[in-house]
């Protein structure tokens, strides 16, 4: 993930695991560790697909709260426990992980 985000972080608070990440025509602020991360106050819609890139990239899977687990690959589904069940969504860009998160 942070091979993904390192071109476009523009300031980083390491104390807090912090990066303020801006893509295209947005941002999002991201708290990355070295197994997990957190984006919130993300803006713009270019922001979602860095997000699902670097996912990808990490072989992470995507827990929006509230909204069923996004995978970016088939197989990962092999790796969830069965109580996910037929709530998993794959998505294969940002567009697809905004239609999990804001449904029409």
């Amino acid at each position: 993930m942070r091979k993904v985000l390192q071109p476009f972080i523009v300031r980083e608070e390491p104390m807090y695991k912090f990066a303020l990440v801006e893509y295209g025509d947005g941002s999002a602020d991201v708290y990355l560790d070295d197994d997990d991360m957190m984006a919130n106050h993300v803006a713009g819609e270019d922001p979602w697909a860095l997000l699902v890139a670097g996912a990808r990239a990490a072989g992470w899977v995507i827990m929006p709260p509230g909204c069923p687990t996004c995978i970016t690959d088939d197989e990962q589904r092999n790796h969830l426990p069965d109580e996910l069940g037929a709530a998993v969504v794959l998505v294969a860009d940002g567009a697809d992980l905004l239609r999990v998160i804001s449904p029409s």
